[in-house]
């Protein structure tokens, strides 16, 4: 076959043989992309950096089903060959892409048998869901296989399951080198979760793409069994375990507060992990800065009006806490209102907690007398008890009663507000 670039009968001509040699396969390759009825135009797309979740489409792939090599029979959909231009960047494992509303992971590479290169890939066929160490919630594509366990029987050859082990592979990047042994994650529909964890000795993430880098990109395996969900802290509807645990709150002191013009005052926010509570940055904003004004957490009542001010986690823009701010002209009649710190609505079984309620007038904390009153109904007397001491009252958790909540009323000559809070369990 005569080629387009290089003839032998007229080498004398041609400077660079092995250019010319390539020129011609990319011509010949572009030649079957072209004819070939299984190219995808610009409907795969690719990670353009490893693990940054950055696609861009592939102007042209072509896509082959997988052959079983012993028997002949194609493998499934959920495995096909994705065959690149050679100006397509080197594939490698692990390796991303997206096809619709699926994710692909390569799985094996062919880049030796010419110039053109090709990859292996397997779709991802579920999602670990998990948070990081400042409760942002990940989402992170994995192909999920059950092993299969065969008794020494010959005869019936019975299928053993164990105790519904299973396989996860992933892509080995920074979110997923924090999974940690005896992590748990949740996998099916809301209505039929199934919990796994993962065994202590259960990684394989030590083969790399590149000899000497530990961080090089590549697939990362779990091997987890199946485990016992924790209806009380395991997040069922959205499938997060554990999502008790990474509930960050922004708890505000000042709430509903109503200021004078030319009013300032310090705000104050305590970010919380559950109970716990976390040194964590805090940024403040004002919805309307001529309103009120915030700098180094002080803020300024500038003009009438009512705004929103808000703490935000700056590791985590989802956890943040608001409160409203009414600004008044100075002649206005002053309000009042009653707040507990902290501000929760809820007891743990077995545990106890101190709770104070302070008056505030036109935003600003009172050293005001508070009643407090339990005036709870239908909340058996012997589960819980509460102890009163000046403004802070304290709530002992005996054993749990979710029926009904218990109710607290803190009032102050003609002011009062009600509090409720739940007998939980132990978590």
């Amino acid at each position: 076959m005569a080629m387009k670039y290089y003839n032998a009968t007229q080498a004398f001509r041609t400077t660079n043989p092995t250019k010319a040699y390539r020129d011609d396969f990319v011509a010949i390759s572009e030649q079957t992309f072209d004819n070939a009825p299984n190219v995808k135009y610009n409907e795969i797309e690719y990670e353009v950096h490893y693990g940054k979740r950055d696609f861009k489409p592939i102007p042209m792939v072509r896509v082959e089903p997988v052959v079983n090599y012993n028997t002949g029979i194609q493998v499934g959909d959920d495995y096909q060959v994705f065959i690149f231009t050679p100006d397509f960047p080197e594939p490698y494992y692990g390796m991303k892409f997206k096809w619709g509303r699926n994710y692909y992971l390569v799985i094996n590479v062919d880049k030796g048998s010419g110039l053109s290169t090709s990859a292996e890939v397997r779709r991802c066929n579920n999602t670990l869901r998990f948070f990081d160490e400042n409760g942002n919630k990940i989402y992170e594509p994995c192909i999920l296989d059950q092993v299969l366990r065969f008794t020494n029987n010959n005869d019936t050859m019975t299928i053993v399951t164990g105790k519904a082990e299973q396989y996860i592979w992933c892509q080995r990047n920074s979110r997923t080198i924090k999974i940690k042994p005896n992590d748990r994650f949740l996998f099916g529909v809301p209505e039929q979760r199934i919990g796994f964890r993962v065994y202590a000795g259960g990684f394989g993430n030590s083969l790399n793409t590149i000899t000497g880098d530990d961080k090089s990109p590549t697939l990362t395996q779990f091997y987890v069994e199946e485990y016992e969900m924790n209806y009380q802290t395991d997040d069922i509807e959205n499938g997060f375990a554990n999502a008790e645990r990474f509930e960050y709150s922004i708890d505000i002191s000042e709430n509903n507060t109503y200021l004078d013009v030319g009013a300032t005052a310090e705000l104050n926010a305590t970010v919380y992990r559950g109970k716990e509570v976390v040194d964590e940055r805090i940024h403040w904003c004002s919805s309307n800065d001529e309103i009120v004004s915030i700098e180094d957490n002080k803020l300024t009542a500038l003009a009438p009006g009512e705004v929103t001010l808000s703490a935000i986690m700056v590791d985590n823009k989802h956890v943040f806490g608001s409160i409203t701010v009414t600004v008044l002209e100075s002649s206005a009649e002053p309000n009042y209102d009653i707040l507990i710190n902290p501000d929760i609505n809820y007891v743990l079984e077995n545990e106890e907690i101190a709770i104070t309620a302070t008056v505030y007038k036109n935003g600003i904390a009172q050293d005001y007398p508070i009643e407090i009153v339990d005036i709870s109904e239908e909340v058996p007397r012997n589960n819980y008890k509460i102890m009163v001491q000046g403004n802070t009252f304290t709530i002992i958790n005996k054993k749990k009663f979710l029926s009904n909540p218990i109710k607290i009323r803190c009032s102050y000559n003609d002011i009062f507000k009600e509090f409720e809070f739940t007998l939980r369990g132990l978590y």
